[in-house]
């Protein structure tokens, strides 16, 4: 009797300490049952981060932005499904965890998704956590369409930031060059320029 009296509490405690693992947070319109050893995160509407370890974050306000920068860093990519969600996996190497980071961007409803973690392969628990939230309104030729053209976007912004700003060294230089030689800077030149260059 007492056997099964110790079998029965252990059972009790092993089923409550399962449930006690998990939280259930909401982010946009979908619901995420974190695992244990990603609890302890900050909650916004739009995101829940756990320092630089763990984070899930709605990025329908600016897809090309948190792609673009990944796409470029990445030493992999794949594209698999995920029971009804077309998923984008990166990963590469990063020295401040001295390991690898994984950013996965998914398609649920009409909203993209990312989750990054630490490793460089999608675990069963960021498996569970794309599988049970709702599947995705787009097809997968449509989600990887959408994520190449944000990609595209965010390359086109840095070429013309960097245009932008050499274009602005160039300046700077030819009116340092000038006032050097002149030997008297003219202010109101350098600030005519930069003030056309910045209203073009």
């Amino acid at each position: 009797m007492r056997k099964l009296f110790i079998t029965f509490a252990l059972t009790i405690l092993i089923i409550g300490c399962a449930y006690a693992n998990d939280s259930t947070i909401t982010i946009n319109d979908a619901d995420f049952t974190i695992p244990s050893k990603y609890h302890g995160g900050e909650l916004t509407n739009t995101s829940y981060k756990l320092d630089n370890i763990f984070s899930i974050r709605c990025i329908d306000d600016n897809v090309a932005n948190a792609i673009g920068l990944w796409a470029r860093e990445k030493d992999s990519s794949e594209d698999v499904n995920i029971a009804g969600h077309p998923v984008r996996h990166y990963y590469s190497y990063n020295e401040y965890v001295d390991g690898n980071i994984s950013h996965a961007y998914f398609a649920s409803g009409n909203s993209t998704y990312e989750i990054k973690w630490t490793g460089s392969e999608i675990t069963g628990d960021i498996k569970k956590l794309i599988k049970n939230t709702p599947k995705s309104d787009l097809s997968d030729e449509a989600f990887y369409n959408t994520l190449d053209k944000s990609i595209n976007i965010y390359k086109e912004q840095k070429i013309s930031k960097l245009n932008q700003d050499a274009e602005y060294n160039y300046l700077e230089s030819r009116l340092q060059s000038q006032s050097n030689h002149q030997n008297t800077p003219d202010d109101t030149q350098f600030n005519r320029i930069l003030l056309t260059y910045y209203n073009r």
